[in-house]
Order: C-alpha cells, then structure tokens, then sequence
C-alpha cells in the first residue's frame, strides 16, 4: 500500500532523469514514489513515464522539467484533485480517474498560463 504522501509511481526511464524533493536532488528510478511538491527533470534526450494512483498517465520527454502541484485522490470516492506545472519541454497527459468524474478537478500550469482541461489526452510544449 502506498504511504499517504506519494502520488504515483515512475513507470518507465530513458537516460538520466532527476527529482527534486525537500532541496535534495537524486537521479530516479524505475519504482520511485513521486510525491506532491517533486520537481522532476529530464536531461538530454531522456524521457520518463509516471502513473499516478488515480491512473493518471504523465509522460515528459527530453529537457522537460514538471512539479507535481497537487494530488489529493480518495480511491473510495473518485474524488480528487491534480495540478501540475510544466516549466519547459513536453508533458503528455492522459486524464484518470479525477479527470474522467469532474474534468474541472485537473490544472496544468505553464510559465504564461493556466489550462483546466476538458479532454482525456493532450500535450503541452513549453519553449525554452
């Protein structure tokens, strides 16, 4: 069972990629927990696949970086809430269970604006 605090779950990991958690850097792994506040980062040509518990799918492709905002999930209810911010590169998202019960609960922010999402996939490419 997973601890109260963790969000989800690194599913996949191409070259090096880090997470940040509470001013301590290391490099992730196949297995990690992801926790609210993490600040993830894809180096070089590297990529990473996230599922969270709700089966929300993240995916960030090379030199990404993303912080998990928010994730409150209640498995008995569905009920739940995810925001994410995606700093710079490319943020696949495919909604789960929180978006599929009430679409409005999903928030994705950029560095120039906020997007509360309606649909179940999209990508977001955030520019250097």
């Amino acid at each position: 069972m997973a601890l109260a605090a963790d969000a989800g779950i690194v599913k996949t990991v191409r070259g090096q990629v880090t997470l940040e958690r509470a001013a301590q850097r290391h490099e992730i792994k196949v297995g990690d927990a992801v926790r609210e506040k993490d600040r993830v980062t894809v180096l070089g040509d590297g990529s990473i696949g996230i599922s969270m518990h709700d089966e929300t799918l993240l995916s960030l492709g090379p030199n990404s970086t993303m912080v998990i905002g928010t994730f409150a999930y209640n498995p008995v209810t569905r009920e739940g809430q995810v925001e994410t911010s995606i700093l710079k590169g490319t943020l696949r998202y495919v909604t789960g269970l929180i978006g599929r019960a009430n679409p409005a609960a999903i928030k994705v922010l950029t560095p120039t604006s906020t997007m509360g999402i309606r649909g179940t996939e999209f990508i977001v490419d955030v520019p250097e």
